[in-house]
């Protein structure tokens, strides 16, 4: 559970901001190249986007509003918090700032935890992995929407194998000079319109310089990860600082969401 109170959620989502504006400013070029691309429009209509270095699936049923709230502000948290904290010694204080950056946008949270993830198998693929983080999270939603969850995180990656604009849009943001970080979502909205997102987060670090990141196998024992647990809902009535989070965005709109659609 996040210890912060509105007031000092607020503050701290302004100051990060700030802090952003100037730290985008000097990158600037080198992003607003990336827009260059051109890659579908996002529209909210699809259930499976890339938003920044996260993917997200949904469930049947979202409406495009809530689509919406879920990728822009999941996207503004996670660029931000890269922007932040980037290196690799820094990856809980990154963790620490996408999740305080999720509550000072609305969401609550109810479980979350970053830990060192050990492989059970001598081979395997970050695929792979972020999906047995996400089953891992999604398993704590009550009911059959657990179930549903897992099906929808399963589709959404089979989905983006073979959408490779997608997967090389993801790669641009996942990919870091040590290694990677990206995060899988899914999401659900019950009949009171409140949303829930299972996160599930992937830090791997290695040796050796890295330009893939989902699809490829890796030795076990060459490869450092970390895995990141959390379990979010949130309301629109409870939704803050959208505004500001869209406006950050809306430079870099084509360089960090892509819609595709399971299948």
């Amino acid at each position: 559970m996040n210890k912060m109170n509105e007031a000092e959620a607020s503050l701290y989502f302004d100051q990060c901001l700030e802090q952003c504006r100037a730290k985008l400013e000097l990158a600037g070029p080198k992003i607003q190249a990336r827009s260059a691309v051109k890659l579908p429009i996002d529209r909210d209509e699809l259930n499976a986007a890339i938003m920044g270095s996260g993917i997200v699936g949904f469930l049947e049923g979202m409406s495009r509003r809530n689509k919406r709230i879920v990728k822009n502000t999941y996207a503004y948290a996670d660029i931000a918090s890269k922007l932040l904290f980037p290196g690799k010694a820094e990856k809980v204080a990154r963790y620490e700032c996408f999740k305080k950056l999720l509550f000072a946008t609305g969401w609550t949270e109810y479980h979350s935890a970053f830990t060192q993830y050990k492989s059970s198998t001598a081979k395997l693929t970050m695929d792979n992995v972020a999906l047995d983080i996400v089953y891992s999270v999604a398993g704590g939603v009550a009911g059959s929407a657990g179930g549903a969850l897992k099906v929808v995180a399963e589709k959404t990656i089979e989905a983006l194998k073979k959408q490779p604009d997608a997967v090389k849009l993801f790669e641009r943001h996942a990919v870091e000079s040590s290694g990677a970080n990206f995060g899988v979502s899914v999401c659900k909205q019950d009949e009171d319109a409140e949303v829930t997102m299972a996160v599930g987060t992937v830090r791997y670090d290695l040796s050796v310089n890295n330009t893939k990141v989902i699809f490829v196998e890796w030795n076990s024992s060459d490869v450092e990860m970390y895995q990141g647990k959390a379990l979010f809902t949130i309301h629109e009535e409870d939704l803050r600082k959208e505004a500001e989070c869209i406006k950050y965005l809306d430079d870099l709109r084509e360089a960090v969401f892509m819609e595709f659609s399971p299948v």
